[in-house]
């Protein structure tokens, strides 16, 4: 019987079949491996190896991978775009599955069309603001955010538009400027619509965002991201993740970043986003935890009413999280409060 070789190490997760020949693997081998499970045809010309999924900041390196060796099997007439491009510039992607690579016709393409893990948009008479990563054509990061927002529903696209937002990769007016070129195209604007008032560049992390679209969907009115705290003399305790002034109580969302800390002498936060950071900074759970255990019982020393509780409350436990922010808030007392609140300046888009 003939021995199918193991995956060369040249080979990356997602590779194309001009990958392969340099790596001196040809088409016959390919058809092999392909036979034995090692890898995966995706489509005409590009592969994968097989493997298990991959999780936490993997899952979006592997994503990452999957676009660019797509984009150099699809050839130089398509850019990235909507979900794709956002990950190739660093934007937060979402839960579930990613598979699709997207991109945008630059010319020539009258319709949509989707195939397995491709799906090819069109710009209609729109002319796409491109910029390159890893010299590949990709749209902007302001188109970027306008595609995500009109395709996809808010809990993807708000928390894409807030990061964008919140690192000054784009401003709010220019992404209002993208989706006004978009106006004209009927039926498309009705998701951006419901997102648009949603955004907030206040916010620090995926969490937050995905948070608010949540309390959005369940009729919960929006606490104020990042909701400065400050004692009686004015100085300042703690920034809580979110709150509502008027009822003296503030949000606290439990995500891997806050149990990562700096290097000794990095000279920042580690990590930018939920499950990432761990190239940025070491795990030091008991230090983590005994710092934000202090912040936590500043704010209560205050008279501040304290709702926390993590991922998994906002997917499975709606009930519950609904009724511990109504207990809060109804225990939390403006005149009981000591000290006093401050608000970060707004980033939004300008929608109205």
């Amino acid at each position: 019987m003939h021995r199918v070789d193991v995956r060369p190490p040249e080979l990356p997760a997602f590779f194309t079949t001009t990958d392969a020949r340099k790596a001196g693997v040809g088409e016959a081998r390919l058809r092999r491996l392909a036979q034995a499970g090692h890898v995966t045809r995706l489509r005409r010309g590009l592969y994968a190896v097989s493997a298990a999924a991959p999780t936490g900041a993997g899952r979006a390196t592997a994503y990452r991978s999957l676009v660019l060796a797509s984009s150099a099997a699809h050839g130089d007439v398509d850019a990235v775009s909507h979900l794709s491009a956002a990950a190739l510039h660093g934007l937060p992607l979402p839960l579930g599955v990613l598979d699709t690579v997207h991109v945008t016709r630059v010319s020539g393409s009258p319709r949509t069309w989707r195939s397995p893990g491709l799906w090819v948009h069109h710009a209609d008479s729109v002319e796409a603001s491109l910029v390159h990563v890893e010299d590949v054509m990709v749209t902007s990061v302001a188109r970027t955010v306008a595609d995500c927002l009109r395709a996809h529903g808010p809990r993807v696209s708000v928390p894409i538009a807030d990061a964008a937002l919140h690192r000054g990769l784009t401003t709010g007016q220019e992404v209002w400027n993208e989706l006004t070129m978009q106006c004209h195209w009927v039926g498309r604007v009705l998701r951006a619509d419901v997102a648009l008032p949603l955004v907030d560049g206040r916010r620090e992390s995926w969490l937050e965002s995905y948070a608010a679209v949540r309390f959005h969907e369940w009729g919960i009115d929006p606490p104020v991201p990042q909701l400065v705290v400050l004692d009686e003399a004015r100085r300042f305790v703690g920034r809580a993740d979110a709150g509502w002034e008027a009822d003296a109580t503030v949000v606290e969302l439990d995500g891997k970043q806050k149990y990562y800390l700096p290097r000794r002498g990095a000279g920042g936060a580690a990590g930018a986003g939920e499950g990432e950071g761990e190239g940025e900074g070491e795990v030091d759970p008991e230090a983590a935890f005994a710092a934000e255990k202090a912040r936590y019982d500043a704010l209560g020393n205050l008279g501040v009413e304290r709702v926390r509780f993590g991922l998994t409350d906002l997917l499975r436990d709606r009930p519950g999280v609904e009724r511990r922010i109504r207990d809060r808030r109804r225990l939390g007392s403006p005149e009981r409060f000591t000290g006093s609140f401050a608000t970060l300046p707004a980033l939004a888009i300008p929608w109205f």
